[in-house]
């Protein structure tokens, strides 16, 4: 434990503030660092939005195209019209639909043969894919299973007689003409490939145009590459049927979706986020598109968000390191504040300690002057008497003379006490005037070890010094300092009743000297350190409490400073400072 004049300096940025300031700062970065994230995210939408904005308005001005042309090419096919490009438009649509068809009866082939299908699922093919019956035939031509379980009038007779006659494995006939009175059909029939037989497909008029739209609106979808990111693209018509998709699977499903209901009737588009129960997130864009001028469907665009998990993990890398580095810089600045702030103000009650030390100084000098001048005169008078006393009363008897002597002695030793006590009074009281000159501080220390020695030894008390032979030559008022050193011995000593040892030890700082002076004694108690600076403080019976402040004053005139460190049972410890 140390004490120091101005030790006591209360602390008035407590570590519970800097806790609280650090806290704070953590809730802000943090919640700065989510809004970031945020920000992020709704700025990565905000691009795949607008990316599908541009994609759908390609995919509406196409569709558009397409439709018009179809209705086009439907009326000049009706008048007969050897129109190249008509030609060529409905050619392309005749293949796609008949591989779109053949592909649907291979589908139906396949899952058949892993389980045959029964009345209700047959009905469900039909229903999907929008189509008149499917019939399943055994070799022979013999129809095993259907539906409608009552095959429309006019039987596919010529499509199956050549897949009976196995001609070709696959028959098409999409475009036939039919008997003057009778309904136009088209037809679509396979070899089955796991079981005997063969499966026909059949449509009606109003079914094949229905399929030539959807095979059109296909073939736009188709021949854009979408680049990886984007789930699917797909087309509904107005009752949010599936007319065209990128997934082909997903051709003829109809949706009953609130939000699809009100997209249709919104002129802009609109987006959504989905977190299906499995799987990943889905960003859906959609948008409605019309024909003459009325809401024909609506495209839908699907994204996956992955492309964000990297940019916002690495986002959260950098969130958490910012809120690493400013806490770590923030707590480290508020820290260099708080040393700064509590070291400012222990040099602000250090400089008020002196200056209520020069007061108490100032004042006590007045006493002092006053009750030196009134004691000084009846000393002087007292000890002229007792020397006229000791020369002319001396008793002449043995055993009285001896007594009178001892007497007049003890009272004499006190006469001079008195006289020392009225001495430190006065130096306390009056200015403090220093004959400054270079002086070896290796001597002087040197010859106040040895006039020591000899108490010291009667006492049991070693004396250890550890004194540089280099020392420099400092400058210092030699009387005052001596003074000063001399208090602190003496008060080392005097703690030693049992005897010990002192030790005297010096160091050279950059540019001061340090003088330690140590014993080994009782030490002092924690509550009675930070009063031993104060006046006539002491724990001596005969002490007058006035040798630290004394040579604490010394050392400050020399622009020093004094500490005292000291643990009960330990000793005490004197460090004296003084300025190269």
């Amino acid at each position: 434990m140390s004490a120091r004049r101005g030790d006591r300096t209360q602390r008035n940025f407590s570590p519970v503030y800097l806790a609280i300031l650090s806290g704070i700062i953590l809730v802000i970065l943090t919640v700065n660092g989510l809004l970031e994230i945020n920000r992020t995210r709704k700025g990565f939408f905000l691009l795949l939005e607008q990316e599908a904005n541009l994609l759908l308005q390609y995919f509406q001005k196409n569709i558009q195209e397409t439709l018009a042309s179809l209705q086009t090419a439907e009326q000049i096919s009706e008048g007969r019209s050897p129109n190249p490009s008509v030609s060529e438009f409905l050619f392309n649509l005749e293949e796609s639909i008949a591989e779109y068809l053949v592909e649907s009866a291979h589908r139906m082939d396949e899952a058949d043969r892993n389980k045959p299908m029964s009345n209700s699922e047959l009905r469900s093919w039909v229903e999907q894919y929008a189509i008149s019956s499917i019939g399943i035939y055994g070799p022979a031509g013999t129809l095993i299973r259907a539906w409608p379980q009552t095959p429309p009038p006019g039987a596919p007779n010529a499509v199956l007689q050549e897949l009976v006659q196995k001609k070709r494995s696959v028959v098409i006939d999409l475009f036939g003409k039919a008997p003057r009175g009778e309904r136009s059909w088209s037809s679509v029939g396979i070899t089955r490939m796991g079981a005997p037989g063969f499966i026909v497909l059949r449509l009606n008029g109003e079914q094949m145009r229905r399929l030539m739209k959807q095979s059109a609106i296909q073939r736009v979808i188709s021949e854009v590459d979408l680049r990886e990111g984007i789930l699917s693209v797909s087309v509904l018509d107005d009752q949010l049927t599936t007319l065209a998709h990128s997934e082909s699977s997903l051709l003829g499903r109809t949706e009953q979706d609130p939000f699809l209901q009100r997209a249709i009737q919104s002129p802009s588009s609109l987006s959504r986020l989905i977190h299906p129960s499995r799987g990943v997130d889905v960003f859906e864009v959609v948008k409605s598109f019309a024909l003459d001028q009325k809401p024909a469907g609506l495209i839908r665009i699907a994204y996956s968000p992955k492309e964000m998990v990297p940019i916002l993990s690495h986002l959260r890398k950098n969130v958490a390191l910012s809120i690493f580095f400013f806490l770590f810089f923030g707590i480290l600045a508020i820290s260099l504040i708080w040393v700064n702030q509590n070291r400012h103000l222990k040099r602000v009650k250090e400089m008020e300690d002196r200056i209520q030390l020069a007061e108490r100084l100032s004042s006590l000098g007045h006493l002092a002057a006053g009750v030196a001048h009134e004691i000084r005169n009846p000393l002087n008078a007292i000890g002229l008497g007792l020397q006229r006393m000791k020369r002319e009363f001396l008793p002449p008897d043995g055993s009285s003379r001896e007594a009178f002597v001892g007497f007049t002695d003890v009272i004499s030793k006190e006469i001079r006490r008195v006289n020392d006590i009225v001495e430190e009074f006065l130096t306390l009281a009056r200015p403090l005037p220093l004959n400054v000159q270079r002086v070896s501080l290796e001597e002087l220390l040197n010859r106040l070890v040895t006039l020591f020695q000899e108490e010291a030894s009667s006492h049991h008390i070693e004396i250890h010094r550890e004194i540089p032979s280099d020392l420099p030559s400092i400058p210092i008022d030699s009387d005052r300092l001596t003074q000063a050193f001399i208090n602190i011995i003496k008060n080392g000593m005097e703690a030693m009743e049992q005897g010990g040892t002192l030790r005297v030890q010096v160091r050279v700082l950059r540019n001061q000297v340090e003088v330690v002076i140590a014993d080994s004694g009782s030490g002092i108690p924690p509550d009675q350190l930070e009063k031993v600076f104060n006046y006539y403080y002491t724990t001596k019976e005969t002490g007058t409490g006035l040798g630290l402040s004394i040579a604490h004053r010394i050392i400050e005139a020399h622009g020093g400073q004094l500490e005292l460190e000291s643990r009960a049972g330990s000793g005490t410890k004197v460090k004296v400072t003084l300025p190269v």
